[in-house]
């Protein structure tokens, strides 16, 4: 990220807060108005209050990517366990290469963590060698800086994109603990110093989302 976020997006809400109601019921794919329902990032638009749309300018593309594939992919029980993330992604706003290939990398990575397989192991080694690529010194690597919106529109996608299929044939509940936990990752990825210390997405409650998908955790 190339700037601290705003303190009113930074998706830290005071103890005991809780998202305004009235706000559009999760669906899959895009709507032309909230009262068709919304997708995750739909929603988020509505939050921020931003024109509805499910590219609003308030949060990182390829973050928003993420988001898009993992409300598709959930299921019907565990999409609405979405709506938690929404404060943190609606304070992302546009981010650099290097972000960019943070949250691919991270994406990725917890993807392959759920599903395997050499298909995503291929992926996760090219999204990681972006990563190093974009964070080195450099000519070459200012080079690759540069191309930043070639690989949201392109590699990175189809990373992310092969990482959603994956989850996507995983069984009920482990797939929505999988995709729930693949956002978190994307979402830590996106915060200020990632590389050196944990998120807070990383933990609780992230957790909390995965026990409430597990068996007698109240939600299947």
């Amino acid at each position: 990220m190339t700037g601290a976020v705003h303190p009113a997006r930074s998706g830290e809400l005071p103890p005991g807060a809780r998202l305004p109601s009235g706000l559009p019921r999760l669906r899959a794919g895009a709507h032309l108005v909230p009262e068709d329902g919304a997708c995750l990032m739909e929603y988020v638009s509505v939050l921020a209050g931003v024109p509805f749309s499910d590219h609003p300018r308030c949060t990182d593309p390829i973050l928003a990517t993420v988001a898009r594939l993992v409300n598709d992919c959930c299921t019907d029980a565990g999409r609405p366990l979405l709506t938690a993330f929404a404060p943190d992604l609606a304070g992302t706003g546009p981010g650099d290469a290097r972000r960019t290939a943070a949250i691919v990398r991270a994406a990725v990575r917890r993807a392959c963590m759920a599903a395997g397989g050499p298909g995503l192991r291929r992926h996760l080694r090219r999204a990681a060698s972006r990563y190093d690529r974009v964070t080195g010194v450099g000519p070459w690597a200012a080079a690759a800086r540069r191309l930043d919106r070639l690989y949201r529109l392109g590699g990175g996608r189809r990373h992310l994109e092969a990482s959603a299929e994956a989850l996507c044939a995983l069984p009920e509940p482990q797939r929505d603990a999988a995709l729930i936990a693949t956002l978190a990752a994307a979402i830590a990825a996106a915060a200020p110093g990632h590389d050196r210390r944990p998120h807070r997405w990383s933990g609780h409650r992230a957790a909390d989302s995965t026990r409430l998908l597990s068996p007698g955790g109240g939600r299947v």
